[in-house]
């Protein structure tokens, strides 16, 4: 088989390539030097181990391929390995060469005005292309100027003119022009180009691991970002500025928990080839620790001018570090944060410390007690941990009278129990809480909250109701509410009556018979007390009239039962004798004078009624009507 003849060795001489670079599209051609042997190629080998399982899966699909031109185009820019292979009759040569695939940014073109001579430089640690021609605008001739060259100069006849310099990037003849963005092109006027440093105007903490700082710059110059660590490093640059004026930059992989970061910018002056450096910005390392006497706080308070120190949002401190917070509650978390101000007028915030206090000044009471009554036995205590605190265990109490003593009944983790042990549709109970903590044993008791008893009676169809004051709340009551309900529980009212403990309810229209009322007192909090449910049955009402007219004018034709809320109804009609001439058992069915063969005669019956209400709960009443014709 012939190949044709490659232009860059292998490193032992067994192949050649026609390029050793160039950029995303390249094809890059292996041409074997010796005509003897079975030559297979990978492209991205793995020259660590030659006959790694990887490195024999490429060759094998190599090796199935039909035999045509060892070649591949790499469409990712990254540094491949080229790994040869070649199959002798009992033996085996390898041998590998590395090429360069780019994916280019613009070139970027620094420029400086040095008393009247411009200066063009190039940095080659970030620049891609070998040679670069450059076209000062101004008619002179292109320089093709080697990036190992920069910075070059040139004098402009007229420094106040305009003139549109560019520069065109290529490879030297080891690579293959393919690339786009090859061309750097500005207008300038030479006079205008002077030199300045960066400015770094905030910094702004993103996260645990990430800083940003926005800054000012030339986008003339090449810039390098510096950073320090807790200033007992030396600087070290992370990253390249260019073409820049006004923007934002987020160093990442930073430990802002356990250290403090400074930044700076420079950039290397073309005319004096001293460093031109920014102001520098640091970050605040904030660090807190719960200790038997407070809350210590520490941060790096010498490299600002100002610091305030913030608990929960509001300002605590005004100062260097370190500052003792004394005024701290056992168990409680708080949460610390510093802004500080630099030499520079620069505002910057630390990340946020949380704290739970250790010291051993006094607890905050729990001072939101809420008791619901689920049914006769059962009450639910419910209460409000105050904001910060993560107690280990709540201890509940209770008594009896409200000049008892309170005697502990239960401890649970919950923020809430439930009582069995009492009725409480007859009597009051008080509660209150506490909790415990690994600081100095329980919190005060401050909260006494009884359970609501309503209670109800009745005077002409006014049902007056009445409860006992509820102090669960301290004084955060916001008001009472009274809700009425039907039989089955549906919402049929509700009246807000402010912090009364009465209300009177009217039924003489009632449109049902049984209503069960309940009270409620509601928190500023938003915590819900709830009493016992009291049921009110309005007794039925019937009668029969005192008499009719069965004479066919159409007018009070029938004598029947009149009455509300009945359920089931029996009427029955007796004459003088006591004979029974009538029973009915519907309501609106009644008697219209007649008997099975006649018309009754006129006169004075007697009748006995028994019903049933809503509730199955059974009436009767008797008496005497007259039949008029």
């Amino acid at each position: 088989m012939l190949w044709s003849q490659g232009n860059f060795p292998s490193e032992n001489g067994l192949f050649e390539v026609d390029y050793l670079k160039g950029c995303v599209g390249t094809t890059i051609t292996v041409t074997p030097i010796a005509a003897t042997g079975t030559y297979l190629a990978c492209f991205d080998a793995d020259l660590t181990d030659l006959t790694s399982s990887e490195n024999q899966t490429c060759f094998n699909e190599q090796a199935n391929k039909p035999v045509g031109k060892l070649e591949f185009t790499y469409t990712e820019p990254g540094i491949y390995n080229i790994l040869v292979l070649n199959q002798l009759t009992g033996s085996q040569q390898f041998d590998s060469l590395t090429i360069k695939i780019f994916d280019p940014e613009l070139p970027q073109l620094a420029l400086s005005n040095c008393n009247g001579d411009i200066f063009f430089n190039l940095n080659p640690e970030v620049e891609s292309f070998d040679i670069y021609n450059i076209n000062f605008g101004d008619g002179t001739p292109p320089q093709n100027v080697s990036i190992n060259n920069f910075p070059i100069s040139h004098t402009y006849s007229d420094n106040t003119l305009p003139y549109t310099v560019q520069a065109t990037g290529s490879f030297d003849a080891s690579g293959f022009n393919n690339c786009s963005n090859t061309t750097y092109t500005n207008t300038i006027v030479p006079e205008n180009l002077n030199e300045t440093a960066a400015t770094i105007t905030s910094l702004d903490l993103i996260s645990a691991s990430t800083l940003e700082i926005a800054f000012n710059a030339n986008e003339n110059q090449f810039y390098s970002v510096e950073i320090s660590q807790n200033n007992n490093t030396p600087y070290n640059s992370v990253r390249s500025l260019s073409r820049q004026s006004v923007g934002t930059l987020q160093l990442d992989n930073l430990d802002l928990t356990n250290n403090f970061y400074c930044v700076r910018i420079v950039s290397k002056s073309l005319c004096t080839g001293n460093d031109l450096l920014s102001n520098e910005v640091c970050s605040i390392q904030l660090t807190g620790d719960a200790q038997a006497d407070g809350n210590l706080l520490e941060w790096n308070s010498g490299s600002f001018t100002t610091s305030t120190l913030y608990k929960n949002g509001i300002e605590i401190y005004t100062g260097n570090s370190p500052f003792l917070d004394t005024n701290v509650l056992c168990g409680q978390t708080d949460n610390y944060e510093i802004i500080a101000t630099n030499a520079s007028g620069i505002e910057v915030r630390s990340l946020a410390v949380e704290i739970i206090a250790e010291a051993s000044a006094s607890q905050l009471p729990i001072t939101q007690v809420s008791t619901r009554v689920l049914s006769s036995g059962e009450l639910e205590i419910e209460w409000e941990v105050p904001q910060g605190l993560q107690p280990e265990t709540y201890i509940v109490y209770k008594k009896q009278k409200e000049s008892d003593n309170f005697r502990e009944i239960a401890t649970t983790d919950s923020t809430s129990f439930t009582d069995t042990s009492s009725d409480f549709t007859s009597g009051i109970s008080f509660y209150s809480v506490s909790y415990s903590n690994n600081c100095s044993g329980r919190s005060p008791l401050v909260a006494t909250a009884p359970n609501i008893l309503l209670t109800a009676n009745e005077s002409e169809n006014i049902i007056n109701f009445s409860w006992n004051s509820f102090t669960g709340y301290d004084s955060l009551l916001s008001h009472y509410l009274i809700r009425k309900y039907d039989r089955d529980l549906n919402l049929v009212d509700e009246w807000d009556i402010g912090h009364e403990t009465f209300f009177s309810d009217d039924v003489a229209n009632a449109g049902e018979q049984i209503y069960i009322y309940q009270v409620f007192a509601i928190s500023e909090n938003g915590l819900i007390s709830s009493s016992n449910q009291v049921q009110f049955k309005i007794p039925p009402s019937f009668f029969v009239p005192s008499g009719f007219t069965p004479n066919g004018d159409a007018l009070n034709e029938e004598i029947k039962v009149v009455g509300k809320f009945i359920e089931q109804v029996e009427f029955s009609i007796f004459n003088r004798w006591g004979t029974l001439i009538f029973r009915s058992n519907e309501l609106d069915k009644g008697w219209d004078g007649f008997l099975p063969d006649r018309e009754a005669p006129e006169g004075t019956y007697s009748y006995t009624i028994v019903v049933k209400d809503a509730a199955g709960e059974e009436y009767f009443k008797s008496g005497v009507f007259n039949l008029i014709r």
